[in-house]
């Protein structure tokens, strides 16, 4: 029998494990058949109320910092052309001492000297590395591959930042998301704004290159706890039907982002380095009020029992709304009592009369019967349906972090200026803005990404054939164009993971949920830089691989459940009775 634990009323009231049995279900009553649950809170607040626009705007502008960190090294990372420097007459004289009677020729290479000795003999000597270092087409300071010479045999080096960036991303999405569904959205968060912007200060003065990639390295741990636990934050605040707006106004800050570096890396181009990172990182200094600007999330709070936090918080968005306080404190209390119910067996006197007026007013009682169980990221995989989400999910992340970053780093074979191509690339993505507004609540989430993810496959596929014949006239035009689809159509797919990936687990596994498929995902970003050598090699390639993923994940995306319409799911059995519901196979057996 499930009854609602807020109308019990009875002189015994106690926990066992016989009788009546306590249950959530996904719309529940309150008095009068009403329906009651979290985002009815939130519309009673208003759904553009002063509060949640405040706290959104300041959770979104995050993305400022966490957007620049990841693409600064496009311009502080940058490999001008080079080559070795100048023999001095000391070097040459030590190198011709026993050519002393022969005329020498020398020819400068990238990263070789060349010397010929026009004797009885010709005689030729070739120095590498680099006798007398190099020279760049930049001053020595305007980059750290400049600074330290990280060219030639020193290249690999260059590659350690953004590799060690990576794998701090990977450790970050493995750890950060338990941490903030274990201990809270709010801490994890705001130490993680700090963390970047403490890593990026140390990386802008340490003197030695070692020193600059293990800052990257703790850079990425700390992306990771803002990229994970900032969407949730919104989402858990944000009803149903206005959660697109969500992934739309991040899309449209990310983009302004990345274009926001281009002009200042432009004009700051005669300066170090250290100074252009060390002005682009204070964008995040804002984040040492994070403590007092921001505040946990009133779900997650609900969810582990933190009434009166969550409570407090609430009273402070109804005065902050101008909204009746008493009205929203009463829902509140419906909401407590049934909306975060887990099954419990409660034992009832055989005269205790039921669905009484008056909710349970003992708050350690109601915590008792409410508070959720604690998940890990164990959990994923113990159950069949969540595992096959899981599984799909973590599949999609790491084909779309390869295509993504793939495309990026390929951007530097277009013929224009370095500036210039960034900002167009980084241009190119503001369509799938207007998309996303227009499509997330007519199509769904799963539709938009089974769309994009066609568009990417068929332009990459179409861009690799065309390269291919790439001596026919136009063929570069085409190559241009197919490029600048794909470019679009896996921003559109991946962007779309933000908010797709979040709405699909419940509460206590949501940012864990998030936090793996994306771990998982940086092993696409750490195979993305082979891309280059291996179009060097099979001019093909990369595009027929990219395509060919793409098309993979358009087969396997309908076997996820369809977030738009639904409230974001509290258990772990909600999300399997909403898959069994949603589902892509249920789908296909009903047309059977």
């Amino acid at each position: 029998m499930t009854i609602n634990a807020a109308y019990i009323k009875g002189p015994k009231q106690t926990v066992k494990t016989s009788h009546f049995k306590l249950r959530c279900s996904w719309s529940p009553l309150g008095p009068n058949n009403e329906h009651v649950n979290l985002d009815d809170v939130w519309r009673a607040l208003g759904v553009r109320g002063k509060y949640q626009m405040t706290q959104a705007a300041l959770l979104i502008l995050t993305l400022l910092p966490e957007a620049i960190q990841l693409v600064v090294v496009v311009f502080i990372g940058y490999r001008p052309p080079h080559q070795c420097a100048n023999l001095t007459s000391e070097d040459i004289s030590l190198y011709t001492g026993r050519y002393i009677n022969s005329s020498v020729d020398i020819t400068y290479h990238d990263c070789s000297v060349d010397l010929a000795f026009n004797g009885t003999n010709t005689t030729h000597l070739s120095l590498s590395p680099c006798p007398a270092g190099f020279t760049y087409d930049l001053e020595k300071d305007r980059t750290f591959v400049t600074e330290y010479d990280l060219v030639c045999d020193g290249a690999e080096r260059a590659e350690l930042s953004q590799t060690l960036l990576i794998v701090g991303q990977m450790l970050g999405a493995a750890i950060l998301p338990q941490c903030a569904d274990r201990f809270g959205r709010k801490p994890v968060f705001v130490l993680s704004n700090i963390g970047i912007l403490v890593a990026g200060i140390g990386g802008c003065f340490l003197p030695t290159i070692t020193g600059f990639a293990i800052m990257r390295f703790l850079v990425g741990i700390g992306q990771q706890g803002m990229a994970m636990v900032m969407p949730a934050m919104i989402l858990e605040m944000i009803p149903v039907e206005f959660r697109f707006m969500v992934e739309v106004s991040s899309l449209t800050v990310w983009t302004t982002s990345m274009i926001v570096v281009t002009p200042v890396a432009y004009f700051l181009r005669d300066i170090s380095w250290r100074y252009l990172y060390f002005v682009l990182t204070l964008t995040s200094s804002f984040t040492l009020f994070g403590y007092w600007i921001y505040n946990e999330s009133v779900r997650w709070l609900l969810a582990n029992g933190k009434f009166d936090e969550a409570k407090r918080i609430l009273r402070k968005a109804a005065k902050m709304n101008k909204v009746d306080e008493s009205h929203i404190m009463n829902m509140v209390d419906k909401v407590i009592a049934v909306e975060f119910n887990v099954e419990e067996e409660v034992v009832v006197d055989e005269d205790t009369s039921m669905m009484a007026e008056e909710p349970i007013n003992n708050t350690e009682q109601i915590t008792k019967l409410n508070k959720l169980p604690k998940y890990t990221i164990f959990t994923l995989f113990k159950r069949r349906r969540i595992a096959m989400i899981t599984s799909i999910m973590i599949f999609v992340w790491t084909v779309d972090s390869l295509v993504y970053y793939g495309l990026i780093l390929s951007s530097a074979s277009l013929p224009v200026d370095r500036y210039l191509s960034f900002f167009l690339l980084t241009v190119a993505e503001y369509p799938v803005v207007l998309f996303e507004y227009t499509l997330f609540n007519r199509i769904g989430r799963k539709w938009f990404c089974i769309i994009f993810h066609a568009v990417a496959a068929v332009s990459l596929i179409a861009g690799t054939v065309a390269n291919y014949f790439s001596d026919l006239p136009g063929s570069n035009i085409a190559v241009m164009i197919f490029f600048f689809l794909g470019k679009l159509g896996i921003t559109g797919s991946f962007s779309c993971l933000f908010l797709f990936t979040p709405e699909i687990f419940p509460t206590n596994l949501r940012t864990v949920g998030m936090g793996l498929p994306s771990a998982a995902g940086r092993i696409g970003g750490m195979l993305a830089p082979f891309a280059g050598p291996l179009a060097e090699r099979v001019k093909w390639a990369p595009g027929a691989i990219f395509g060919c993923l793409c098309l993979l994940v358009t087969i396997v995306t309908p076997f996820l459940p369809e977030p738009m319409g639904h409230e974001l799911p509290t258990l772990v059995e909600d999300l399997e009775e909403w898959y069994k519901a949603n589902s892509g196979t249920k789908f296909r057996k009903s047309k059977r």
